[in-house]
């Protein structure tokens, strides 16, 4: 069987989506942190290969405002930012364009005021800096926001590899990461390509088809399958067979409800292997270990060493020869990014 690289996407971020009074603990961060050191081991010798895992902390400036400083994170945390770095594990930025609003007294996100959204990129770039000595080279975006002003301001900022998209997923209005509210809604990514690739600048759900035309960026979507359609009668599972364009492929997210634990690295192992392009790339968020949420992938995560998938995984920092590898394709003969 061949091996799949994987991509781990982990964002660092307060318990709550909307930080209360005082400095409150990022007990999810210290709680996923111990689960992945408890899980390297095993999932090393199984893959056969060093586990590199990819974590993105927040320094946008409502951090700054709610903690008394964007680096927050890294200063109260910094020995378990150290057990991670000596783990060979890399490190991002996630963002979100959190605003305070005065009169609500709530926090939300702007996503239209386009100069307060390169503000928040610059200052997170600015404080990935000051803590880890090196330019930032990863990130992800917090409320699904990608916009064609955020890839162009992460570019100037050095920015290598975004891995924001999902696939599959619809517009959205209202969702708890937005906080109380959003000044407009995420990306429609139905149709955003379910591979690694350098989007046209002139969209940005398009593939570049040469060197010229592309974002030297390079999008990493996150795992989609159409796992309703697997789940469906034998009938309508051979009918999407015949007909690809009856199924419809949703983000395989670890803190969604699913049949089992089981079934979810099934899908993901059809994916990668019926997908597009072979590999698979999953985000979580450093939810509290009392939320139904981190409960829901702890499960699904400790169960991951007892599938065969497993053994097939080689997980990878987002910028390795494998990923890019498979952005490459289409680019015409030659092309190197």
């Amino acid at each position: 069987m061949d091996p799949i690289p994987a991509v781990w996407r982990i964002d660092i971020e307060p318990d709550e989506f909307e930080v209360g009074p005082g400095q409150p603990p990022w007990t999810g961060f210290v709680t996923m942190a111990s689960l992945v050191q408890r899980l390297r081991g095993r999932l090393e010798d199984l893959g056969g290969m060093p586990l590199c895992l990819s974590w993105f902390p927040r320094f946008d400036p409502e951090i700054g405002r709610s903690y008394g400083q964007v680096d927050f994170v890294f200063d109260r945390y910094r020995a378990l930012f150290d057990e991670l770095l000596e783990a060979r594990d890399v490190f991002g930025t996630h963002i979100h364009y959190y605003r305070w609003d005065l009169r609500r007294e709530a926090t939300y996100s702007d996503h239209a005021d386009l100069e307060w959204v390169t503000h928040c990129l610059d200052v997170s770039a600015n404080s990935f800096k000051r803590c880890f000595g090196e330019p930032v080279r990863r990130a992800s975006q917090g409320g699904f926001f990608l916009h064609d002003a955020v890839v162009k301001h992460s570019v100037a900022l050095g920015i290598e590899v975004d891995v924001t998209v999902e696939p599959g997923l619809g517009a959205l209005a209202e969702t708890v990461s937005f906080g109380a509210y959003a000044t407009q809604p995420s990306p429609d990514f139905r149709d955003f390509p379910r591979r690694p690739y350098y989007p046209s600048r002139t969209a940005l759900n398009v593939p570049a088809n040469s060197l010229d035309g592309a974002h030297p960026m390079m999008l990493v979507p996150l795992t989609a399958y159409d796992y309703e359609g697997a789940l469906a009668p034998w009938v309508r599972r051979i009918a999407r067979k015949m007909f690809p364009r009856l199924g419809k492929h949703s983000p395989l997210n670890p803190w969604k409800e699913w049949p089992d634990a089981c079934a979810y690295w099934d899908f993901m192992e059809l994916a990668a292997d019926e997908g597009p392009a072979r590999y698979i790339a999953f985000a979580v968020r450093t939810d509290p270990p009392s939320s139904r949420a981190f409960r829901q992938a702890q499960v699904l995560f400790e169960y991951l060493p007892r599938h065969p998938i497993a053994r097939r995984l080689r997980f990878v920092d987002p910028l390795s020869p494998e990923i890019r590898a498979l952005a490459r394709v289409g680019m015409g003969p030659g092309t190197t990014s």
